[in-house]
């Protein structure tokens, strides 16, 4: 198969495919079941040529994932999972009721209408958000969810991207199925990131301000990581960066905090507007590009552009130690 596909940025697919890395069968399996591109029926073909043309391996013990003796065990649970619960998912059953909600290009909210949104089968509810979307072309994801009375309040949800007006099913699930040991697995994926770098944590389609930051720090830094996996420790949590990002669109403060899923991160390739430009001087500061006096002098330029930048967003701790002290705090307009 095409393994570099697999990943779900296309950065690091490519950074991949440049220095030949190879992966190992555990990793395609995790490439494959964090796949956002493709449905859950492309991704049980994917699963049953793993089974059928690449080695077995045992999967150790970790952070929320148990031991098996052969990945292809742990292979063919998700395949059964996957199976099982599409049957169980679009079967008309009398105690059953679907209802669904989109997140969509106009607002990127999520948008709910109970109501409106509910029908008593998996073929009327499909039909109605495939109308829907035919209509209107503003869905970029949805989630359709399935209540059976009968069977304890049980609950199946399935999620699908758009893509051309067409969903594609990407994942499905049930209600307290929290800890699968597939989704659990911490992968080590090399990545051309340097700290600095103005990055996206999301598809450019639905991202936000809050969405674009400048890396400060990766996982896959860590020294001895292998060695730190091979023990066991870290999970797909784990699969994360730091960076600095806005606090909100219409601010210009930004916070370091970190940013989930770093196998989809792409360089950020827009224009940097309004407050967004706050990104290239941290990125420009970090790099040793421009110095410290610079910097501030622009921030500052950029948080008088905007409306409102008190510092009651900080803590009186934060305050102390950048300079201000207990009478600067008592001053209105510092806080």
């Amino acid at each position: 198969m095409n393994e570099y596909e697999l990943i779900n940025s296309k950065t690091i697919k490519d950074y991949c495919r440049k220095i030949k890395h190879k992966f190992n069968t555990e990793e395609l399996t995790v490439l494959i079941y964090r796949n956002t591109k493709m449905d859950i029926f492309e991704k049980i073909d994917k699963y049953k040529e793993l089974i059928k043309n690449y080695p077995d391996m045992e999967v150790i013990e970790r952070c929320n994932c148990n031991h098996y003796d052969s990945v292809k065990e742990l292979i063919q649970t998700e395949i059964d999972r996957l199976e099982k619960l599409y049957n169980d998912f679009t079967k008309n059953d009398e105690n059953s009721i679907y209802n669904w909600n989109e997140y969509n290009k106009s607002t990127k909210q999520m948008g709910y209408d109970a109501l409106d949104n509910t029908e008593k089968t998996y073929k009327k509810i499909y039909n109605k958000i495939t109308d829907y979307i035919n209509e209107f072309d503003d869905t970029i994801y949805f989630t359709i969810c399935k209540k059976i009375i009968n069977e304890k309040d049980r609950v199946i949800y399935a999620n699908y991207n758009v893509i051309d007006k067409k969903p594609k099913l990407i994942r499905i699930y049930e209600r307290g199925e929290d800890f699968l040991d597939i989704d659990s697995i911490f992968i080590n994926i090399p990545t051309p990131f340097k700290r600095g770098d103005i990055l996206v944590s999301k598809d450019e389609i639905e991202c936000t301000d809050t969405d674009i930051f400048v890396l400060d720090y990766l996982c896959t830094w860590r020294d001895g990581l292998e060695a730190f996996l091979a023990r066991g420790n870290y999970d797909s949590t784990d699969m994360l960066g730091y960076g600095y990002y806005l606090c909100n669109e219409d601010s210009p403060k930004f916070i370091r905090d970190d940013k989930w899923d770093y196998d989809r991160f792409e360089y950020y390739k827009g224009e940097l507007k309004g407050n967004t430009r706050i990104l290239k001087a941290v990125s420009s500061l970090i790099k040793d590009e421009i110095d410290i006096e610079l910097f501030t002098s622009a921030y500052d330029i950029y948080k008088k552009e905007s409306e409102g930048t008190p510092l009651g967003f900080f803590t009186e701790e934060g305050l102390k130690l950048a300079g201000f002290t207990e009478e600067d705090l008592q001053k209105k307009e510092i806080l």
